[in-house]
């Protein structure tokens, strides 16, 4: 056949199963009672939202009797800052009238003096102060809260159930963005950017959706000699779970030509010249399953169509003119 050089658009084929980018095991951090009665498969959240919480009455009142206690002796402290030491008044003061049993311990005010730093230590104030925070951050491992806008799906219990530590209670994905990982060969990996556009395809549905290079490892995997790309896209029409194909669009060339995976040679084709075969090696711009585009070409240049079997450079033939 005869060569006609024209404009080509270099795509790697990729196709995998898309997941969800954003997504976490819901784990218990304690042991108890569930209860959550929204805490079902399908259930959307907002970021922030309870999920659910593990009972922990018997906690909370430890944490009242400790700040209790941590409230007189803030309170003793303050009488006698004011005299021993009344620049930090007002700060003090305004600490101890921050502690609730509703809501969180507040912040430590800032200590820059390291007297008055040993002063507190030596009335045993941090070590109230801190054993008060362990319970409350107890507690907080008891109230499972929303970590983005997400979806709860692979739900385990339900509410009044028994959990212990360390037992998944379920999942929680956010379904509006995925991704998937394709392998890739070596050649066109390197040829691969981040950011670069997909065209993406399902069987199951009509249409081709759009989707991006989110990252490239550049590892090889031993067993496939191939490396991972993965592409992100955000597109309601799809789902996490569902498998897909389709192009990375690395780009157009237009002095490249498409020939059949089957005429190359490392890297090198066969001209046809004065009846000849003669060997030429060319650069290679794309492979896909059945065809390369390749570029070292020219217009009117003769090449194969079919592959011969045992050909060499030198090796005269006969050609059938269409």
């Amino acid at each position: 056949e005869l060569v006609k050089l024209s404009i080509n658009t270099i795509k790697v084929p990729v196709s995998g199963k898309l997941q969800a980018i954003n997504e976490a095991n819901i784990v218990s951090e304690g042991n108890g009672i569930f209860y959550g009665n929204q805490f079902k498969s399908g259930i959307k959240f907002k970021k922030g939202d309870t999920l659910g919480y593990i009972k922990y009455n018997e906690l909370e009142n430890n944490l009242n009797s400790q700040k209790s206690n941590l409230l007189n002796e803030v309170s003793r402290l303050v009488s006698e800052i004011k005299f021993d030491y009344p620049e930090s008044y007002n700060l003090w003061l305004n600490f101890m009238n921050g502690i609730h049993f509703n809501k969180p311990l507040p912040s430590l005010p800032k200590i820059e003096s390291e007297k008055f730093r040993n002063y507190l230590s030596g009335k045993n104030f941090y070590t109230s102060y801190y054993s008060t925070k362990a319970i409350e951050e107890k507690i907080n491992k008891h109230i499972i809260t929303c970590d983005f806008d997400g979806v709860l799906n692979e739900v385990s219990i339900k509410s009044g159930t028994p959990v212990v530590f360390g037992q998944k209670i379920g999942k929680i994905q956010d379904p509006s963005k995925l991704e998937f990982e394709a392998s890739t060969n070596i050649q066109n990996t390197l040829m691969i950017s981040k950011n670069h556009g997909v065209e993406i395809k399902s069987d199951e549905l009509n249409g081709i959706w759009k989707g991006s290079v989110s990252r490239i490892n550049k590892t090889i995997d031993p067993s496939s000699q191939n490396m991972s790309v993965f592409i992100k896209t955000s597109n309601k029409n799809l789902y996490s779970g569902m498998y897909v194909y389709g192009n990375i669009l690395v780009g157009e060339n237009n002095d490249s030509y498409s020939i059949k995976r089957s005429l190359l040679n490392n890297n090198k084709i066969f001209l046809i010249i004065e009846n000849k075969l003669i060997e030429k090696e060319i650069e290679i711009l794309q492979i896909s399953e059945e065809d390369v585009i390749i570029k070292g070409l020219k217009n009117g240049d003769e090449i194969l169509s079919e592959p011969i079997k045992g050909s060499f450079s030198g090796m005269e033939i006969r050609t059938k003119k269409k």
